[in-house]
């Protein structure tokens, strides 16, 4: 959700059971305007609360236009000092490693915390033609971890409803200017909502790559009723407010709200970075 609606947006996820306390909400109101004045982020998004054994990670996302279609999402964490640092996604061999290493385990809540323990062998001894010894592997942190995580936690969760981004001329994905909301029927239907990430699905990537890509809008983003397994999406209208709110069997801790018929809507995370691996089985 984004930083001048980061009070009223919490207040409408609040039914899932976190919230934010008042030290909490200003330290990072505070350090997310320092970072935004920094880095000059057209919009920047609280993402959620990482639990930690000792300590808990506050994270937050700055979008910026990227190389593709869609715009490219740069996160960052912050402790209880609320001095945001840049998250930098492991890669593909790295975040194997990382898997290996730490399983489902909780997280400690100190980032500099090593994943394995330092080597006891001797350094490599100098090479005799004065050339550089080749460095090993890098030495994987629980900050690189915690990237991991929220990356993968990312990508099976954000959304946003149908309709509320579009293409422009220039082919990259945008706010829709005339996004009213969705009707209270649609607002309760899970082919409703997309998700807020580059598309992978066949059919987005198709209408992406049209020519006449603006057209269908709509169809642009993967939709969340495609997602495995199904169930896996708890939709539900409030009873005491009139918005409807979407949690992640997947990811227990990710819950999102729109209210119908306004441009409100977002999303945030509050949990352990634990994936329901038994959801399959009991769906």
């Amino acid at each position: 959700m984004e930083l001048h609606d980061l009070e009223t947006g919490l207040q409408h996820v609040a039914s899932g059971g976190n919230v934010l306390n008042c030290q909490e909400l200003s330290g990072i109101q505070a350090g997310l305007a320092l970072l935004k004045s920094q880095e000059q982020f057209p919009h920047l998004c609280f993402w959620g609360k990482v639990f930690g054994l000792s300590a808990d990670y506050y994270v937050a996302y700055g979008l910026r236009a990227g190389n593709f279609e869609f715009p490219a999402k740069h996160f960052y964490f912050a402790g209880k000092d609320f001095q945001f640092q840049p998250l930098q996604t492991p890669t593909a061999e790295e975040a194997a490693r990382i898997a290996e290493l730490c399983g489902d385990k909780p997280l400690s809540g100190v980032a500099s915390t090593l994943l394995e323990p330092p080597s006891e062998e001797e350094p490599p001894a100098d090479d005799p033609e004065g050339q550089p010894v080749p460095e090993g592997p890098k030495k994987l942190s629980e900050a690189d971890r915690l990237a991991q995580l929220v990356a993968e936690i990312d990508f099976d969760t954000s959304c946003v409803p149908r309709g509320a981004y579009c293409v422009d001329e220039s082919h990259a994905i945008m706010p829709a200017q005339d996004f009213k909301g969705l009707g209270e029927a649609d607002a309760l239907a899970l082919t409703s909502f997309v998700h807020f990430r580059a598309p992978v699905g066949i059919a987005a990537l198709r209408t992406l790559a049209r020519k006449d890509a603006q057209v269908y809008s709509s169809q642009i983003l993967d939709g969340l009723d495609g997602d495995q397994p199904k169930g896996s999406w708890a939709l539900r209208k409030d009873p005491t407010k009139s918005l409807v709110t979407l949690r992640s069997l997947s990811w227990p801790g990710y819950i999102a709200f729109h209210v119908p018929a306004t441009k409100k809507f977002g999303g945030v995370y509050f949990g352990y970075a634990q994936k329901d691996l038994t959801l399959p089985f009991v769906l």
